[in-house]
């Protein structure tokens, strides 16, 4: 193909010694070769900033950046100075312990050519860091071009497509056009996803190829997985993003609400599974777990006349059930009966 459009690539790497090594590999292995790769040491206290020099050398296409103080915001920042101050036509970002399947840029940039997209989001893999096995797979059969009213008809088909910054080529004219920046105005966990919400909703056309080529690997030490009291809080704005972005585009459907209390189910889900598992005592879980059933979104979530399609709301019941079960075994739970049976009570909606 013609591979006349220039992209960068971006990766911030923070004592990534273990991984780095395989995100760099999968970007030198791509088919589409008229890139340029920055990759930025956070200041790193391993091997980390040895091991981007060495890649450095063999390919001159990579360009080494050094800081030397950590910071988070650094990504955004960098990221944001890239976009305005070069040349090129698209920017990738990619992760230190992840990759991009080798046909990558050659699949996403003809996509993005041929039908004139801002973004482009592909499907992905969700890869166990420790083991190397899948996790999950998020595909679709057909690829979609939104545009227009398809940004609220195809809802279902597409958000789990755009709540990471990571598995996307963005067009730079875009990016300046809307003067994207990299800041945020609050810390969270969810910033990315949030970001993304307000790209999307920025952009006239968006393209989502189906085909999983990201790799993203999970590991137990990961923010969301040790912070567990903040990963609540950043779930709600997650969610009140969520729902900002579709009800933006007007009057919301009774379907898309419908998702919209199904994601919500799952987020629930996935940070009491965190909550279950992190180490920490019973008076402190319960205290968690009040925090998550307690709120308004939770009991609207239980009493939804919801369609049967989304499969956690159908199976709302059995869900309380299993939990209640889990919170009657909690080590010593008797000792705090009144918080306990607060619990409950939120917990079936009372």
């Amino acid at each position: 193909m013609d591979q006349s459009a220039k992209v960068i690539i971006f990766t911030m790497a923070y004592n990534a010694q273990n991984t780095i090594g395989r995100t760099i590999e999968s970007i030198l292995k791509q088919t589409y070769t008229n890139f340029q790769y920055y990759i930025l040491d956070n200041a790193a206290e391993d091997k980390t900033e040895e091991i981007i020099m060495d890649y450095c050398k063999r390919d001159k296409r990579i360009v080494p950046i050094h800081v030397n103080t950590n910071d988070s915001t650094n990504g955004g920042a960098f990221f944001h100075t890239l976009t305005n101050s070069s040349d090129a036509d698209y920017i990738v970002w990619c992760d230190a312990d992840d990759c991009y399947v080798e046909d990558f840029l050659e699949e996403t940039v003809r996509f993005a050519e041929e039908n004139h997209l801002d973004i482009v989001a592909c499907g992905y893999d969700k890869v166990d860091g420790n083991t190397g096995e899948s996790i999950k797979r998020k595909e679709l059969g057909e690829n979609l071009i939104l545009h227009d009213e398809l940004f609220v008809d195809e809802f279902i088909k597409y958000r789990g497509f755009m709540i990471y910054m990571w598995g996307k080529l963005y067009s730079i004219p875009y990016l300046r056009k809307e003067g994207i920046t990299g800041t945020v105005r609050k810390e969270r966990i969810c910033n990315d996803t949030i970001w993304m919400a307000g790209l999307f909703r920025r952009a006239e056309r968006i393209g989502i190829y189906g085909k999983p080529m990201y790799q993203y690997y999970q590991y137990p030490h990961s923010l969301s997985n040790i912070n567990i009291e903040a990963s609540i809080d950043s779930y709600w704005d997650l969610w009140e993003a969520t729902k900002s972005y579709i009800e933006s585009y007007g009057p919301v459907s009774k379907q898309n609400e419908d998702f919209l209390h199904a994601i919500h189910l799952s987020l629930v889900e996935e940070i009491v599974e965190k909550i279950f598992a992190c180490e920490s005592d019973t008076d402190n879980r319960l205290s968690m777990l009040y925090k998550v059933f307690s709120r308004k979104e939770w009991r609207e979530t239980l009493k939804r006349d919801a369609d049967p399609q989304f499969n956690n709301l159908a199976a709302r019941g059995q869900y309380v059930s299993g939990i209640k079960r889990r919170i009657l075994a909690l080590p010593d739970v008797e000792k705090y009966e009144q918080k306990k049976q607060q619990l409950l009570s939120c917990l079936e909606g009372r």
